[in-house]
């Protein structure tokens, strides 16, 4: 009786094992296979331009800055249509500088920013998380004294409605509080943060599909300005520049 029991065990185990192979088997090929769809629609959508205005009468000039895989928006700190410093306050950053004269703001993933200072530090779970969408946003606002000149840079001129346009599109981005103050995130590892910079709450969620490049293509179309038809990666957005 007893080697029937385990004769019919090891007949089990074998038929779970192939089970499982063949399930693993079929999983990868499917995600091999989403990875080239992926990769593929991001290269031609990104290489599909959606056309901005050119105002001859525009004066307000913002960057586009590439960090890395990254990109920002680079806009002055003040002027007479917005004062970022309202949104993302001085007092919130460890060195307070009151000299600097344009903000960098850029979206991604929470817990990316909040607990990854370098690739190094990037956990299984921070990735899946980041790519799947279950994590939370934030904004990443750093003030700088001048455009910096050792990664690629686009220069733009918006007239005073496309600077609108993108300001109100940045602004609704921003979680509030019941008395409409935005939502300030203290970085627990200090390495994720240089001194003239913070992190806030943002609404949306990163995904493969909404990430932290296709956040400012988006933008370029709010303020109708030359943009991917869709893009996750910053090669697409600096492509429709020259870049």
């Amino acid at each position: 009786m007893k080697k029937i029991k385990n004769a019919r065990t090891k007949i089990f185990l074998r038929k779970t094992g192939r089970l499982l192979s063949t399930i693993s088997k079929w999983f990868s090929i499917l995600l091999f296979s989403y990875l080239c769809i992926y990769f593929f629609l991001a290269f031609v959508l990104s290489r599909i331009t959606v056309e901005g205005k050119n105002d001859k009468q525009a004066s307000i000039k913002i960057y586009l800055m590439k960090s890395g895989v990254h990109t920002d928006f680079v806009v002055p700190i003040k002027n007479d249509i917005v004062d970022w410093t309202t949104y993302f306050p001085r007092e919130n950053t460890g060195f307070k500088d009151t000299t600097t004269k344009l903000i960098a703001i850029g979206w991604g993933d929470k817990n990316f920013y909040m607990n990854t200072p370098e690739w190094a530090d990037l956990t299984v779970k921070t990735a899946v998380s980041a790519m799947t969408g279950l994590g939370s946003s934030a904004i990443h606002a750093t003030y700088h004294y001048d455009i910096l000149s050792d990664r690629p840079i686009v220069q733009l001129y918006l007239s005073r409605k496309q600077y609108q346009e993108l300001a109100q599109y940045i602004q609704q981005q921003l979680v509030r509080t019941k008395d409409n103050r935005t939502v300030y995130l203290p970085a627990r590892n200090k390495k994720v943060v240089s001194g003239n910079d913070a992190f806030y709450a943002a609404h949306n969620r990163y995904s493969m599909l909404l990430t932290c490049n296709s956040w400012i293509n988006r933008g370029l179309k709010a303020c109708h300005k030359r943009a991917c038809l869709w893009t996750p990666f910053a090669g697409g957005i600096f492509y429709q520049y020259g870049k």
